[in-house]
């Protein structure tokens, strides 16, 4: 442990203490919270603010250890709110990450993180401009500057799980007092803070083979689902369109995020029944046959049929999408007829996603609509084809479609 002095000039050296019972109800409460199996993001942006509360810290950041480097994921500060970040999706540019000019840092001792990652120690500092003769670290007061700030002192403390691996860093800077000037942290807020970091590191890891699972839970769906896009010309990259645009009306429509991520698993099944529809009406260029249109229609159906049966939440909301994409908001869809709050959301989603989507993409039998075409077929559809409230999440959601959209489409018409 490091505890380079500080000077008297520009810390009071004032703690204020916590009733030790008052510790002990807030580690239960930090407990409960993150072993609620939420996304790393949300698990560390519940350690920051935790550990802020029983320290009295200003501020805070964290780091999550991916790839051997230590990844900006958020960071709080009670006189600069205008930098509190969240590291997910449509939360916005942080000034800090700006400033560091990456969003993440090497994972060496150069830096005061770095070096409480790769030592696994934890560094108590009364000030980081008076820092140690040689010490192998030094503060990065680029980050001050471009924010106006000024950092003083600060506790820096290794994320380890279980089997002793670093799994990220936490940072509280700025203690203040009672009367609300900065002071030194102490070696019990020490303590304390390793504590929750330790509670802590357990979700933490718990979350990134849950994430790790999933991505190769999606693998597997996306490799399955190709099987049957490919055979009507599409490719993955449709998949994975649809799949993102969904979770992002999920998340502009208000629902949470767990329930978005699910969706994103499952809503590239919505075509799996095409793996049961003839080449011969599957790969026809030209207007179909009222026979044909029925065969076509049926891969809703067939779809449903092949997910039937699921063991699982994740399996049960892909049969839904596939059965019910095809619903229209004003009960003329396929293949039940069903009317607005009878179809599944996630089936109204994914029936907005996926008209979009196949607007804005090239077929053999079609040129691909400019976006602004597209956006307005959703605009206009609303309240017939589409459900009004979904196709209001997913305009106000522009930006992130478009963002989407260029990132999987690199030659579609703007």
């Amino acid at each position: 442990m490091a505890t380079p002095s500080a000077s008297s000039s520009v810390i009071k050296r004032q703690a204020v203490e916590v009733h030790p019972v008052d510790d002990i109800d807030r580690l239960m409460g930090v407990c409960r919270r993150i072993g609620e199996g939420l996304p790393i993001e949300e698990i560390l942006s519940e350690i920051l603010t935790e550990a802020r509360r029983l320290t009295n810290a200003e501020g805070g950041t964290v780091f999550a250890v991916e790839s051997h480097r230590l990844r900006f994921v958020c960071c709080q500060n009670d006189a600069r709110p205008d930098v509190v970040y969240k590291a997910a999706p449509g939360e916005g540019h942080c000034p800090i990450r700006g400033a560091l000019g990456s969003n993440s840092l090497p994972l060496d001792s150069t830096s005061l993180s770095g070096y409480a990652a790769t030592t696994l120690q934890t560094l108590r500092i009364d000030d980081v401009y008076d820092l140690p003769v040689g010490a192998p670290y030094r503060y990065n007061s680029a980050v001050d500057k471009s924010i106006g700030y000024r950092c003083v002192s600060m506790i820096v403390t290794p994320l380890l799980d279980a089997r002793g691996e670093v799994v990220g860093v936490l940072q509280l800077l700025n203690k203040r007092d009672a009367a609300g000037n900065i002071t030194t942290f102490t070696a019990r807020e020490q303590r304390i803070v390793e504590g929750v970091a330790c509670i802590a590191s357990t979700s933490v890891r718990e979350a990134q083979i849950r994430e790790q699972q999933q991505r190769s839970h999606l693998d597997t769906i996306l490799r399955l689902a190709t099987a049957a896009e490919y055979r009507d010309g599409e490719t993955g990259d449709h998949l994975r369109r649809v799949g993102l645009y969904c979770e992002t009306i999920a998340r502009a429509c208000g629902r949470p995020r767990d329930w978005a991520r699910m969706l994103l698993l499952a809503s590239p099944m919505h075509d799996i029944g095409k793996l049961g529809v003839a080449d011969a009406v599957l790969l026809k260029p030209g207007k179909f046959t009222p026979e044909e249109r029925a065969a076509m229609e049926r891969h809703t159906t067939i779809g449903a049929s092949i997910l039937a049966e699921p063991k699982d939440d994740l399996m049960r909301m892909a049969e839904r999408i596939a059965r019910t994409h095809h619903e229209r908001w004003d009960g003329k869809g396929y293949p039940a007829g069903l009317a607005g709050d009878d179809i599944p959301l996630e089936g109204r989603i994914v029936a907005v996603a996926d008209v979009f989507d196949a607007l804005t993409s090239k077929r053999v039998y079609k040129a691909a609509f400019p976006r602004d075409d597209a956006f307005k077929a959703i605009e206009d559809g609303a309240g017939a084809h589409f459900d009004p409230d979904v196709a209001k999440g997913f305009l106000g959601a522009r930006s992130e479609i478009e963002s989407i959209y260029e990132a999987f489409s690199p030659d579609a018409p703007g």
